[in-house]
């Protein structure tokens, strides 16, 4: 089921716009009922108002005839002395005069109504309903003007409050028109103007849709053509190209379609003879045959494609000769260097291992000599500890020379105390002699004086000769003494020879220590760079390893690549075509072996190393 907008789309162009222009004109007649009802409604609720002031000023005055001034009375609502509960003369006269309904309230209560119930009755009784109605007159004492339901029926309504003398509400005047009736007017102007707008509205429509249909017939027209043209259709002339609006103009771009369609069909006949030929020869080209030339001319404006194609596959053949030979040429190469690079392999592991081998000794020597070294560090150490303890023996002799020293002086000193001695005795001897005598001259008186002497005398003798022997144990004393410092003087004398040759000894203990140490560096400089060596000359094997297997895979590719190339067909330089082997299209032809070129390196020299120079390496 086709959708509203699938709808609109399948009507043709002027039922669109016809359509168009009448919802325009519908939208503005509704818009302009809307803004003239408005305005009707606005002025006749303006004259409601003004009817309502004058049907309540008629109220009044009615009222007013039938006495001044309301006050209650048990219970009920009097104007003079006149009840007005359930007295309908004032409300009926106010219908008469004014028309519309009349209502006196007493408080909120219908006492008095021309305003009828459904059923004809009166609607005494009932109560005011609306809380504005009762805010107003009821509560602040004020008129209320407005609309209101009256039991249910729109009116537009007026109220006035009745107070007593003393001012105070006590009942409610009504006066009020049906809404319906006074607007009825308005609804029937309202509904007159629809109805001509309406009518205006379908009587231009159908006035645009004929002059629409009659403008667009040649469009349909063209339509037509363009559907022919598209079908492939081009024998038909195209009408209406002498005309200067846009029917003229879709008229030319037809013709003109026309003729750019007649001159594409013609151009896609060619296109089809020059894609057929070159799919042919690219089919020949696709099985390997690069002699499919293109020797057919083609139209003028196609002749550039074959000619770009026939000296693309010439230079395509070209190519395919030269990579043919380059191909041979790298196999060649190729093999050439795998076996190179097998005995290069070869070589390098054996000089890695002698290298290996040359570390290990190395090794093995750089711990000797440097064990050598500490030892000769060590003797070194040794001949300064012997050199400071000869050092100490020489100090110690010397102090021993200067203590002989003074023991001979104080030998001679002591010979020299014993000759004191020695003299002390003698003039002693000479005394206790002198003493005997001056004892024996006085006879028996010194008899004791004479022992005394005599003990002296012998005191003396034994002192003299007790000095003696002392001063001749003394002397030799001295003697040995004077011995020993000449014999400790020859061994402070051979100390000084010793510390000497210790001293000599040292300094060339030390010179074989620096030595052995700076043989210890060198050979572990010679070490490491053996080490070096060895770890480049596995790089080098490693690195050998890798070219070898990168030349086995080169010599591969290249035999791959010579098989592939065999599958062409190439034309020799004469032009004559060249067969595969046992009749296999495209053998790819072999160019003369190249000779080896010299492999070049950089470094500290360049070396050129023919291909048989390998086993010098």
């Amino acid at each position: 089921m086709q959708s509203f907008k699938d709808r609109i789309a399948d009507l043709n162009l002027s039922t669109r716009i016809a359509g168009l222009v009448m919802l325009s004109l519908a939208m503005l007649a509704l818009v302009s009922i809307g803004v003239m009802k408005f305005a009707l409604t606005s002025e006749a609720e303006r004259l409601a108002q003004e009817r309502q002031e004058a049907n309540m000023r008629v109220a009044w005055n009615v009222l007013g005839q039938y006495g001044e001034g309301f006050v209650e009375r048990g219970g009920e609502l009097y104007i003079g002395d006149k009840a007005l509960d359930g007295f309908y003369e004032p409300v009926d006269r106010v219908r008469e005069l004014v028309g519309g309904s009349a209502t006196v309230f007493h408080r909120d209560l219908r006492i008095t109504t021309n305003v009828q119930k459904a059923d004809g009755s009166r609607a005494v009784g009932t109560r005011l309903t609306s809380p504005e109605v009762r805010d107003a007159v009821l509560v602040r004492g004020v008129p209320f003007r407005g609309e209101a339901d009256i039991l249910g029926v729109p009116h537009f309504t007026a109220y006035d409050p009745i107070k007593d003398a003393s001012g105070e509400v006590i009942g409610v005047l009504y006066s009020g028109i049906p809404k319906a009736e006074f607007l009825a007017g308005v609804n029937a102007t309202a509904w007159m103007f629809a109805l001509v707008f309406t009518a205006a509205t379908v009587l231009i429509g159908g006035l645009i849709l004929v002059v629409l249909r009659r403008s667009f017939a040649p469009l349909a027209l063209l339509c037509g053509l363009m559907d022919r043209l598209r079908g492939g259709e081009h024998d038909f002339t195209v009408d209406f190209t002498s005309r200067k609006d846009e029917i003229g103009t879709i008229a030319c771009a037809i013709d003109a379609f026309r003729d750019a369609a007649i001159l594409r069909q013609r151009d896609q006949n060619s296109q089809r003879e020059v894609v057929a030929t070159i799919g042919q020869r690219l089919g020949r080209l696709a099985e390997g045959d690069l002699t499919a030339r293109i020797a057919q001319p083609f139209p003028e404006a196609y002749e550039p494609i074959r000619r770009d194609y026939n000296r693309a596959l010439e230079a395509l053949e070209r190519t395919m000769l030269a990579v043919i030979g380059a191909g041979n040429a790298i196999n060649t190469g190729a093999n050439e260097i795998r076996q190179a690079s097998d005995d290069l392999s070869q070589r390098t592991e054996r000089q890695a291992m002698n290298l290996s081998e040359t570390a290990n000794s190395m090794d093995r020597i750089t711990e000797i000599v440097r064990d050598s070294a500490d030892k000769a560090t060590g003797a070194n150490t040794k001949v300064d500890e012997t050199r400071s303890d000869a050092r100490q023996s020489a100090e110690v002799v010397g102090r021993v020379i200067d203590a002989m020293r003074a023991i001979e002086q104080s030998s001679g000193e002591i010979s020299e105390i014993i000759a004191v001695i020695d003299g002390i005795a003698f003039q002693t001897n000479l005394l206790a002699l002198n003493a005997g005598v001056e004892a024996a001259r006085a006879g028996e008186a010194g008899k004791g004086f004479a022992v005394v002497a005599s003990e002296v005398r012998a005191l003396a003798q034994r002192s003299a000769e007790a000095a003696a022997d002392v001063k001749s144990r003394i002397s030799a004393s001295a003697q040995e003494v004077e011995s020993g410092v000449r014999l400790v003087g020859e061994a402070s004398d051979s100390l000084e020879r010793i510390f000497t040759s210790v001293e000599e000894i040292s300094e060339v203990i030390a010179g074989i220590a620096d030595a052995a140490q700076s043989q210890a560096g060198g050979l572990q400089q010679v070490n490491e760079s053996v080490t070096e060596m060895n770890s480049v000359t596995q790089q080098n094997a490693a690195m050998v390893e890798q070219a070898t297997a990168a030349a086995r895979s080169l010599a591969d590719e290249a035999d791959l690549l010579s098989r592939e190339m065999s599958r062409f067909t190439l034309a020799a330089p004469t032009g004559d075509v060249l067969p595969g082997p046992q009749g296999a299209p495209g053998e790819a032809i072999a160019p003369p072996p190249r000779p080896a070129r010299s492999v070049q390196t950089q470094g500290s020299a360049a070396l050129a190393l023919a291909t048989d120079d390998w086993s010098e390496f």
